[in-house]
């Protein structure tokens, strides 16, 4: 495939996803009916569970960091560097997974990385100490983000325009909502079986659910035949590339703060203990639920009337602007003020990302889609793996103000990089 050589002709939607195409047995089949198909509602809910339990098996480490650095003996920058070390993967397999995916379709990819990460996730009940527990969250990082290349492949294949937002939206919530039933479940079994439980249970549930993933779910017909993929520099060329890369290596980094540093701001600075950690800190992450399923709803609403790209626009500008409101959190002295205001900017960041990741499939053909979204994500660990010891440090020496201070403008000029390169272009062109 060569590559768009024109800014109007990359902010153009991609061919429709309609037509006949021949499969290697012969048979034909139309990627029009995959989008009609009633399957795909169960295919989005697989998506669901499956992100649900990606994000149990990551968060758990965070819910259960302050026991666990007590039980090994680390500390602040060590966490720090656990930390780092799953981004660190995450980072070089997001892109290589999005290769994968394009290669060999949703299925087999998601079945083995969910097998893969259960089992690694499992592994982290048996750390020792900082190597054991950081080797373990390293394999973790290596095969978790397999699951959203898979999911944003299967959303493409199984859903038309103006429903894609809907399913990116819902397997997003699914992560989000695996955060919040994490904070419960951890809290709960290292409560009553120690902090260990928790990690083989999890564990154990990944497992059971990669084998329900590969019972149910079939790429379309369309799938069986592999295409070549598109060459790395085809896909380099294409207009855009650099801003999104950089607009989610920006954002990402205050998810990522949400994730691993969220629960021990709570903890450190409020004096939450672990049981109230677990009937408290839920609420941040179904708001993050809540802003992933509304920012794909709503923009997906908006697409008849604006067009897909501006429809998207419609959503991130105003949800990018509130998020300068997290320069408030380190004042805020009322642990339920700042529980608040931290779910608040969680639903905002989440309808951010939910509608930033669509877009992918707005911008580019589907060819490539799933390599573009794999580089993403790749940016996107390495924005959170660059500022992990730069957190860690600050908390150690300077506390968590800074933190918070440096946190809050990246939304914003994210904005205004991604409409400077892309929205106000689609204004101007009428693309949408």
């Amino acid at each position: 495939m060569s590559s768009q050589t024109s800014s109007d002709s990359a902010v153009s939607t991609p061919p429709p996803l309609t037509g006949v195409e021949t499969v290697a047995s012969g048979r034909k089949t139309t990627l029009h009916a995959a989008h009609t198909s009633p399957r795909r509602w169960l295919y989005a809910g697989l998506l669901l569970l499956a992100s649900v339990v990606n994000y149990i098996d990551r968060q758990t480490l965070s819910v259960l960091a302050v026991t666990m650095q007590h039980d090994l003996h680390l500390t602040d920058v060590d966490y720090g560097h656990v930390v780092q070390a799953f981004l660190l993967a995450y980072m070089v397999m997001y892109t290589l997974s999005g290769r994968l995916v394009d290669r060999f379709g949703a299925r087999w990819t998601q079945g083995v990385f969910l097998l893969v990460w259960s089992v690694a996730d499992a592994c982290t009940g048996f750390a020792r100490g900082f190597f054991s527990l950081a080797t373990s969250r390293f394999a973790l990082g290596a095969a978790e983000p397999g699951n959203y290349t898979a999911s944003l492949r299967a959303s493409g294949d199984w859903f038309n325009e103006r429903e894609r937002s809907i399913a990116v939206g819902i397997y997003s919530m699914g992560g989000t909502l695996g955060a919040a039933i994490a904070v419960p479940i951890a809290a709960g079994l290292a409560t009553a079986f120690g902090w260990r439980s928790a990690f083989f249970v999890t564990g154990a549930i990944g497992a059971l659910l990669a084998a329900v993933w590969m019972l149910l779910y079939r790429d379309p017909a369309v799938q069986r035949e592999r295409a070549a993929s598109v060459p790395w520099l085809t896909v380099l060329r294409q207009p855009h590339i650099a801003a999104l890369l950089i607009t989610r290596t920006m954002t990402d980094s205050v998810w990522y703060f949400f994730l691993f540093w969220s629960v021990k701001y709570m903890q450190d600075t409020h004096g939450l203990t672990l049981k109230t950690v677990g009937t408290t800190l839920w609420i941040l992450y179904v708001a993050a639920d809540i802003g992933s399923l509304l920012g794909g709803f709503i923009s997906g609403k908006l697409v008849p009337r604006f067009g897909a790209l501006r429809a998207r626009f419609v959503i991130m500008l105003p949800v990018a602007a509130c998020m300068f409101a997290l320069c408030t959190v380190p004042h805020l002295h009322s642990t339920s003020a700042a529980i608040t205001v931290l779910s608040g900017l969680a639903l905002c960041h989440m309808a951010w990302m939910t509608n930033a990741t669509v877009m992918t499939l707005d911008l580019f053909p589907r060819s490539m889609a799933t390599t573009v979204q794999g580089m993403i994500g790749s940016a996107s660990a390495a924005g959170g793996l660059l500022t992990a010891a730069a957190i860690g440090s600050s908390i150690q020496t300077h506390g968590y103000t800074p933190v918070f201070y440096g946190l809050c403008i990246l939304h914003p000029l994210a904005a205004l990089l991604l409409w400077w390169r892309i929205g106000s272009r689609a204004v101007v062109g009428g693309q949408g």
